[in-house]
């Protein structure tokens, strides 16, 4: 009798033992993400301000967007650009612009990057300089992408109008 309450109370320990292992197991590999972000930089547009320029006194505008890049390689090098155009001309090229300076104490591979991007296109928009858009007014939009360190290139988002007054 005094073995098979030691046998069994062994038994017992051994699930209990077991038990708890897998609880363990199941707790840590639930607390452990994985980052599903894409490695592709993202972008969506937020914004234009203002949405009415005067050129003529060197009023600009900054356009406004968020992003997020699943490896975090964005900012802080010249593969890492923010590029647009004046979508007026349908061949104009797009130009590039330094992407604002990401603090390195943010960058974690593992996690990602999600923010937002404020930026001045630079030249601001300019009117055309046919008498109907410099007499009246003329309106611009902007197309915009990003390239992150690895050149992965972004989707392309169009900014709502920038109105140019004379």
């Amino acid at each position: 009798m005094v073995c098979e309450t030691i046998f069994g109370n062994f038994e017992f320990m051994k699930m209990v033992r077991y038990t708890l292992v897998l609880l363990s197991a199941l707790f840590f590999l639930t607390t452990c993400q994985k980052n599903t972000l894409s490695k592709i930089p993202s972008i969506f547009f937020l914004g234009v301000s203002p949405d009415t320029l005067y050129p003529k006194v060197d009023d600009s505008c900054f356009i406004v967007f968020s992003l997020t890049d699943g490896d975090g390689d964005i900012g802080n090098s010249s593969t890492s650009q923010v590029w647009y155009r004046d979508r007026r001309a349908d061949t104009g090229a797009f130009i590039s612009s330094v992407f604002p300076a990401i603090n390195p104490a943010v960058e974690d591979p593992k996690k990602g990057l999600t923010g937002t991007c404020t930026f001045y296109p630079t030249p601001g928009p300019i009117p055309r300089p046919d008498s109907i858009h410099t007499t009246l007014a003329d309106t611009v939009t902007y197309e915009v992408y990003i390239t992150d360190r690895a050149g992965h290139v972004s989707n392309h988002i169009i900014t709502s109008p920038i109105i140019l007054l004379p």
